[in-house]
This record gives structure tokens, C-alpha cells and sequence, in this order.
């Protein structure tokens, strides 16, 4: 039960460690501790903050124990402070049944 990477096609292998770099950052460290890790990943990779974040704006990062509770979708992650914050709800649902369910609701 982690954060599961799927790379796009265009993607290598030093794109996919970076990837896995970014989304290993731990959020006890607060703001302060984001940015010494983005900044220490630039440093790393050699890098800028623009490229890090297109690296990693095309690799789609997930939990695999985060289910939709309608349709068993996994849960997308869009920045690491999303993990604890995701696994702390008692259920998730995805935005495609969110919206049937609102839609069901508002046409009653």
C-alpha cells in the first residue's frame, strides 16, 4: 500500500527516479520542508523547478489503497501533502461518480 507511478510513454528511467524522488517526500516536515525538497531535487537531478514539475506532471502518481467507493476507481494524487489527507477519509469517491451522484441527487 503506497504510491504507485505510472510514467507516460515519452518518460525514461531517470524521469521515473525523480518521479519516485518527488513523491517519497514525507509531509511532516510542513511548507518549509516541501520546498528543501523540491529545491534539493532541482540541485540533484540538475535540474530547474520547471522541468521537475513537467517531469512530473507527465508521470501519473496514485494510491493503491484508496478506492472509489462506487465504482473502485484508485485515488490520483496531485501533490504529496494529498497521501495522508486521502487516507484519513473514511471513503473517497471519484470526480466521474461524484458527478452521477449529483446529478441523480439534482434531477429528483
Amino acid at each position: 500500500m503506497s504510491v504507485k507511478l505510472q510514467p507516460s510513454m515519452t518518460q525514461n528511467a531517470r524521469d521515473l527516479r525523480v518521479c519516485a524522488d518527488y513523491w517519497a517526500y514525507s509531509n511532516n516536515d510542513g511548507y518549509d520542508g516541501y520546498i528543501k525538497h523540491v529545491n534539493a531535487l532541482c540541485c540533484q537531478y540538475e535540474i530547474s523547478l520547471h522541468v521537475l514539475f513537467e517531469t512530473i506532471g507527465q508521470c501519473f502518481a496514485y494510491l493503491d489503497d484508496v478506492l472509489c467507493e462506487y465504482c473502485g476507481y484508485i485515488c490520483p494524487l496531485e501533490i504529496p501533502a494529498d497521501i495522508p489527507y486521502m487516507r484519513s477519509k473514511q471513503s473517497w469517491c471519484c470526480e466521474v461518480c461524484e458527478h452521477a451522484v449529483w446529478r441523480e441527487h439534482n434531477n429528483r
